[in-house]
């Protein structure tokens, strides 16, 4: 399945050029410590962050009324990448993953507990930026309770080779989709628009990470390591069935759903493994996935399209951007 970025993240971040500069003086400044050792671990989390999706969304948010990206709000999307960053260092110890942008994952150079414990520093350091700016602590606070909470059920669900789909969008959308939905409501707070407007920005948020997390299940089986940047194929490994193998065994024969139930029921033999990756990939469910993650993303395109239609005046530039942001979610090789 060929997956290629057709717009520069440049391009769409140009709007927000100088909020992106503000951001990373921001972050580099924060990913510091007197102790050496917190500082190497921090200096070399620091990239994983790669893309700042999330808090860009939340500055084009704020930009689309025309609205000017306060330090406040800065400090917010930087504690939004902070909490993002530290996911990835528990997810990444969590699946047994080994490369991250490139890179030696932080238990894989470091060990368990240095890993465990500088995320939790991370945590711990961005709810402590949050509590500057009045409401922000509590509703980072609700999204991370509810990131944890996606991460238990996946757990939970561990070799169900019964999963449905239904509980799969319900794990993605607690342990993904939740921050992106954040970013861009609390990008419509920052901008002053109404409750409302700003959960419907939100609702956009959602949308996209749902087709973000969608995407990467695809690449999971699809990318290539070289490409993607990371450790590929940990989630059959771990266990999680995630949309292309639920689409997989939901068109398998009698005979075949059988011998993929049984092999989902726990650690698999590499043979069996490779079997299950070719058959994914081979099986049609990876176009149907990614069908799925484009409905998403034209979900989220809708509802841009309802609130631009309101009665306020929106920037036509920041909108095209989310709109590109949008199309990059599911056109992305990283």
């Amino acid at each position: 399945m060929g997956i290629k970025v057709p717009v520069d993240l440049d391009v769409i971040y140009r709007p927000i050029e100088a909020e992106m500069a503000r951001l990373d003086a921001f972050l580099l400044d924060e990913f510091q410590a007197e102790e050496p050792f917190i500082h190497e671990l921090l200096e070399h989390v620091a990239g994983f962050g790669g893309k700042r999706l999330r808090p860009a969304l939340l500055f084009l948010c704020t930009r689309l009324v025309g609205a000017e990206v306060s330090d406040e709000a800065i400090r917010i999307g930087g504690v939004i990448e902070m909490v993002h960053t530290a996911t990835l260092v528990h997810d990444d110890l969590l699946d047994g993953a080994q490369m991250r942008r490139r890179v030696d994952t932080v238990h894989e150079r470091w060990g368990e507990r240095p890993s465990i414990l500088i995320g939790d520093f991370i945590y711990s350091k961005a709810f402590h930026l949050s509590t500057s700016v009045d409401g922000m602590a509590a509703a980072l606070s609700e999204a991370t309770n509810r990131i944890c909470a996606g991460e238990l059920l996946q757990i939970g669900s561990r070799f169900n080779s019964g999963l449905c789909e239904d509980t799969y969008f319900e794990i993605i959308k607690k342990k993904t989709a939740v921050l992106h939905a954040l970013a861009c409501e609390l990008g419509g707070v920052f901008a002053g628009l109404d409750a409302a407007s700003s959960k419907a920005l939100g609702g956009v948020g959602m949308d996209l990470g749902m087709a973000f997390q969608v995407v990467d299940d695809c690449l999971d089986y699809a990318g290539e390591e070289t490409v993607v940047g990371k450790s590929l194929g940990t989630d059959l490994r771990q266990g999680k069935l995630t949309l292309p193998l639920i689409y997989l065994r939901d068109s398998l024969d009698e005979v075949d759903t059988r011998w993929l139930q049984e092999a989902l029921s726990g650690p698999m033999e590499e043979a069996v493994e490779a079997r299950i990756h070719e058959m994914v990939r081979n099986g049609g469910v990876l176009v149907r996935s990614f069908e799925r993650a484009q409905a998403f993303v034209q979900s989220a395109r809708d509802a841009l399209d309802e609130l631009c239609s309101l009665d306020v005046e929106v920037s036509d530039t920041v909108r095209q951007s989310l709109e590109l942001a949008a199309d990059f979610v599911t056109s992305r090789d990283l």
